[in-house]
């Protein structure tokens, strides 16, 4: 039976000075998406335990331009599960944490100071953004530390103007992540998955290609032989497949970007997001 490693450490072979390692190492680089949950309530503690540590991440000019919406309610999970590509797993999550990026209180300060509101721009909706994933990653970590799963769910974008009505979003305030969090089902894990090696994705000083193909070879063969994709190729449309190709990370990737981003395999999902976020008080100018 394969050893499932659960430590990044481990499975790139670091070996980190005692001095550098501590619990808050293991706790980031042990982190795995969770798709599995018990039956079992989070007590109240431990979730305000999670969200002040979610509400402690850094904001941009301290405008804290997100909003968190907790959702324990059985319908109102599924009715999310069903937008969010019905993935079962939101249903069995005790809590599924909204992270909403928000200038709905920013325009009512503004207003409410008798000023005019003039910050409708791409760099206000990417500050947004910002702030609200930086709430959503102090939210993981906070949980997984208290040896809760969870699982960013990024398909809460898939039908923003349904989740606005469900969630009573008013205008300025957007969807941008989900995050379901509980008690692990057992054997759920598969292990943490590998990384594009650090050659790849850290520079030092200025951004370099050098050997690009390199490395990029040698992680689509670790992704390959671990299977990762089995079940999960991404279907060309109306093109037939390519003989003889080995389908890793390299394929897999350059057909997700063929096309507009979507999870589902039967239809382009997210593609008027640029519209929707107009109609919902971002103008992006």
């Amino acid at each position: 039976m394969t050893k499932l490693i659960t430590g990044r450490l481990e499975l790139e072979g670091i070996d980190l000075p005692s001095n550098f390692h501590n619990q808050t190492i293991n706790v980031l680089t042990a982190h795995e998406s969770v798709r599995g949950f018990e039956p079992k309530r989070i007590p109240e503690e431990m979730l305000q335990a999670i969200i002040t540590a979610s509400r402690s991440a850094p904001t941009s000019s301290n405008l804290q331009a997100y909003s968190i919406i907790v959702v324990k309610n059985e319908q109102r999970k599924d009715k999310l599960a069903r937008l969010s590509g019905n993935q079962k797993f939101i249903h069995e999550a005790p809590v599924f944490l909204l992270f909403c990026a928000d200038i709905f209180r920013l325009k009512y300060v503004t207003a409410r100071q008798e000023y005019g509101f003039a910050a409708d721009t791409l760099e206000m909706f990417l500050l947004a953004a910002m702030d609200a994933s930086l709430a959503l990653q102090n939210a993981i970590v906070a949980a997984e530390s208290l040896g809760l799963g969870c699982c960013p769910v990024g398909s809460i974008r898939n039908d923003p103007m349904a989740v606005a009505k469900e969630l009573k979003l008013p205008k300025g305030v957007f969807a941008v992540s989900g995050l379901a969090i509980g008690f692990e089902r057992e054997g759920v894990r598969r292990g943490v998955k590998p990384r594009l090696p650090a050659k790849v994705t850290v520079h030092e000083e200025t951004y370099s290609s050098e050997e690009l193909d390199k490395y990029l070879n040698e992680y689509d063969q670790t992704m390959i032989s671990r299977r990762t994709y089995d079940g999960r190729r991404v279907s060309l449309a109306g093109e037939p497949e390519k003989e003889g190709i080995e389908y890793g990370w390299c394929e897999h990737t350059a057909r997700r970007c063929t096309r507009p981003e979507t999870i589902a395999v039967s239809a382009s999902l997210r593609e008027n997001l640029k519209h929707i976020l107009k109609e919902y008080g971002f103008l992006l100018k």
